[in-house]
């Protein structure tokens, strides 16, 4: 029996190392780049087919071990296509925190695929589900009695000594735990490992030594001093960040075809104001993790490969931020996106990191769209001066821009639509210089778009890095700096000399200190983010003084003044309604008419469904989340 065993295990073995060839192959979409893999890194292509091994050895429980050999093929192959697949429309491999992201995915797949294309794949996956269905019912099922103890017996001794191999290669350096670049990671790696790694690696681990102490030496010797503010008395500027969609030059790139200049302004603002590179941890997509960073002065590399926070720990604890620091000032704190409000879970997760407002394009008229499906970013600019309108205070506007998403049917579109992105920017500077508000507006590109190409063929040696300039109406020093993204806020605001919040003022003692260890101040950075998103909040005292906001939904009310019932059509009129708008009879949303903002029309509805109905208006994006309701109304029809 045991020779059984054993030969089972070798057949499955090499089962494994041809599934691994075709998912790196499918990765790497060269058989040199593969073969330059397996004979440099043999040792982790044995693990990694040692990894894939593993789910198969369920078979040693069943009876049907035709059809678990081929499930588990199928599972591991379509894995690895659709990795190979990611890869050519962005620079990050595939990972769990995906997964999250299906309903987003979903949304997109008509801009990255054309509809034959998506019947394409979705034949094929009604293809394959056919198929292990027929296996199901068709192949050959063992005769041969189940030794489900022995059996057990069996998976358990393999387990341990997969899990025992992992590890070993991770003590030695072999393989990484963290992943500094994922993409390097997977390509170095391998995909199964790293895929792996990024299943049962999230969040971020407990450092060795955190205790109240530790906190305390961090406190004392870490954090710039309390220094409220310290700029000018009774001046505190307009603070608006603009995060610009995959916002790149393109003479950092040695194979530019583009000869003309598409973002001239930008350079221009480079010429005379503050910036410099700005490190982002992510290349082609993850908008949100950039995000992340420059929000909270947090640093991704502790969480897990891949991570996005917003889809984890943000869901369920609020987070100190730059919103939070600036409202202890007495600032407003607003956000703004000119897409829908869900992509990324932003409707919920900018209440926990301390916005006061949030106003995506389910609550902005006159849309203007790219070529692509993309709202144009100059609606931004009366958006951004709305804002600003909207309260006495100062004002903390974080802005997040959308037109220089993919998928680009070339580079030369895509630059058409950066040269628009810098005529927004020229746009909203000249409308902010028209102010008699002090201002200071950061821009940076998120990250850069999804081409195909290699660091090499970066000037600066890098897919990693994007700029980031500061203009502003208040003489600061032109100083050029190049920073990380979670350290971008904490550099604006030492600019400022406003020393509020623990990464502001953590980072900020980092900047000033000329004698600071970089690995010191990575550890303790790493300690601060446990302590303040796992930990026991010890940096506070024990407890977070930052509770999740009441986030309203856009900065102007949508009211409802009358509804009026006419030859079946609700006439609704109100307020500052949008395409959005949706009416709804007793909570249901019935097709319905944008008009002008003051009045939205619902069609053909019969008198049966109106009587004595609870009308009201729903803001309510593609994906169907209800957003915000304007009120409700009820009224009855005469007989």
């Amino acid at each position: 029996m045991m020779k059984r065993y054993v030969k089972w295990l070798g057949k499955l073995l090499a089962l494994s190392a041809i599934i691994n060839v075709m998912i790196e192959l499918a990765a790497r979409k060269s058989l040199a780049d593969l073969g330059s893999y397996m004979l440099g890194s043999f040792p982790i292509f044995c693990l990694n087919t040692l990894i894939i091994t593993l789910p198969y050895t369920i078979l040693f429980v069943t009876r049907r071990k035709t059809f678990i050999c081929i499930a588990m093929s199928v599972i591991w192959l379509f894995l690895g296509v659709v990795n190979g697949i990611l890869l050519v429309f962005r620079t990050t491999p595939f990972t769990a925190a995906d997964f999250r992201l299906v309903k987003y995915a979903v949304n997109l797949f008509t801009v990255y695929f054309t509809w034959q294309q998506i019947i394409l794949i979705v034949l094929g996956v009604l293809f394959a589900i056919v198929c292990l269905v027929f296996v199901w019912r068709k192949a050959p099922v063992s005769q041969e009695k189940v030794r489900y103890g022995f059996g057990t017996g069996v998976i358990a001794v393999c387990a341990v000594l997969v899990l025992g191999a992992t590890s070993i290669s991770m003590r030695t350096g072999l393989v990484a735990v963290h992943f500094g670049n994922i993409g390097d990671a997977f390509r170095n790696f391998g995909f199964p490992y790293c895929f792996s790694n990024s299943m049962f690696n999230t969040g971020i681990s407990k450092p060795e030594g955190y205790d109240n102490e530790t906190m305390e030496e961090i406190k004392d010797e870490e954090l710039v001093p309390e220094n409220l503010y310290a700029l000018s008395e009774n001046t505190k500027p307009n603070i608006i960040m603009i995060q610009l969609e995959s916002f790149f030059d393109p003479s950092l790139w040695y194979n530019n075809p583009v000869k003309y200049d598409p973002i001239p302004f930008f350079h221009q603002l480079q010429k005379n104001y503050p910036g410099g590179y700005l490190n982002v941890p992510v290349v082609g997509a993850g908008t949100a993790n950039t995000e992340f960073e420059s929000i909270t002065g947090m640093n991704l590399d502790f969480f897990g490969p891949g991570e996005y926070p917003y889809k984890t720990v943000l869901k369920k604890t609020s987070s100190e931020s730059v919103a939070f620091d600036l409202k202890n000032l007495g600032y407003s704190a607003h956000a703004i996106h000119n897409n829908e409000a869900t992509f990324y879970d932003r409707n919920r997760v900018f209440s926990q990191l301390g916005f006061d407002t949030f106003t995506p394009i389910e609550y902005m008229n006159n849309i203007e769209r790219n070529p692509t499906g993309w709202c144009k970013d100059k609606i931004l600019t009366g958006e951004i001066m709305k804002a600003l309108d909207s309260t006495p205070n100062p004002d903390f506007i974080y802005t997040i821009s959308v037109q220089g998403h993919g998928k680009y049917p070339s580079f030369e579109y895509y630059c058409q639509q950066i040269n628009e992105m810098d005529e927004f920017i020229r746009s909203l500077v000249n409308t902010l210089r028209t102010r008699n508000e002090p201002t200071v507006l950061v821009m940076y590109g998120d990250h850069l778009p999804g081409f195909e190409w290699s660091e090499s063929e970066m000037k600066n040696k890098t897919l990693f890095q994007t700029e980031y300039v500061v203009w502003n109406n208040m003489n600061l020093p032109v100083v050029k700096k190049d920073v990380e993204a979670y350290q971008l806020a904490a550099h604006v605001l030492d600019m400022l000399g406003i020393h509020e919040g623990t990464m502001m003022r953590f980072h900020q003692k980092y900047f000033n200190d000329k004698h600071a260890d970089v690995d010191n101040y990575l550890k303790d950075m790493k300690t601060l983010e446990y302590d303040i998103l796992y930990g026991s909040h010890e940096v506070y005292g024990g407890k977070s003084p930052y509770q999740t906001t009441d986030l309203k939904m856009g900065i102007d009310d949508i009211t409802i003044d009358d509804v009026v019932y006419n030859d079946s059509n609700v006439l609704i009129y109100g307020n500052n309604f949008t395409p959005y708008s949706k009416i709804c009879l007793d909570g249901k949303a019935v097709e319905t008419t944008f008009v002008w903002p003051q009045l939205i029309i619902a069609k053909n509805v019969a008198e049966n469904k109106v009587k004595d109905s609870e009308i009201s208006v729903w803001q309510i994006g593609r994906d169907k989340v209800p957003l915000s309701e304007a009120g409700t109304f009820r009224f009855k029809i005469e007989d």
